[in-house]
């Protein structure tokens, strides 16, 4: 077992059952044997992208646990459906659907070999609350997502901003992983005649607490 993962876990107190950070670490191993053919991601060792990407994605989980008992008070249909945008090798998704096995998780993805690698991982992993959607996001049907998140994906703009919120149902959530506050305040001054009102809400990575990371949480009203 990566010994990052379990610390990390502790770290952010999360109750992650045994099978949980197995499915976890069967992830971590499937990422690594397939990097070297797709570049994924940018980690070199298991306790890399235990960190760098698993960890942060799960960074997310409390946020992200108080927006859908938000939605599930409003009478939102459960299980929730959450869609993972331009999802790439499955972060946040991936972690994000081991963490909440009671939502339904969609990843996003154009491209077909990172379609691949997704739905081998799924397999691998067991999971019954993911499937893969292989297609660009401007052609995945609107509005039918409660919740959805981003890493990585594309900065906000007004083209992307249009096709995020125009995934979520009303009074559904975006949430997107960003990094310094300075970058968010630039990004979402060029789209506030679109996003009136966000929330900027920091959040701390282990053994990366010297990064500085954030959420961006949007209401579709």
């Amino acid at each position: 077992m990566t010994e990052k993962l379990i610390q990390g876990a502790e770290k952010l107190s999360l109750n992650l059952s045994a099978g949980q950070l197995d499915s976890l670490e069967t992830y971590i191993q499937c990422v690594l044997d397939f990097n070297k053919t797709y570049n994924l991601m940018k980690a070199d060792s298991a306790d890399e992208l235990a960190v760098n990407h698993v960890l942060d994605s799960l960074a997310g989980v409390k946020t992200l646990s108080s927006l859908m008992e938000e939605l599930t008070s409003a009478g939102a249909d459960t299980p929730l459906s959450i869609c993972d945008v331009g999802s790439g090798g499955g972060c946040p998704g991936i972690p994000l659907s081991v963490a909440f096995p009671q939502a339904s998780f969609t990843l996003i993805e154009r491209m077909e070999k990172r379609c691949d690698f997704l739905n081998d991982a799924i397999s691998r992993m067991k999971l019954t609350n993911v499937k893969v959607c292989c297609a660009q996001a401007n052609t995945v049907p609107k509005a039918n997502f409660d919740l959805a998140v981003f890493r990585a994906f594309h900065p906000f703009d007004p083209k992307i901003t249009k096709l995020l919120m125009g995934l979520i149902k009303k009074d559904g959530y975006l949430m997107a992983y960003k990094a310094r506050e300075e970058k968010i305040k630039a990004e979402m001054e060029a789209v506030s005649f679109m996003i009136p009102h966000y929330q900027r809400i920091p959040i701390t990575v282990p053994f990366l607490e010297d990064h500085e990371r954030n959420l961006v949480v949007v209401k579709k009203d």
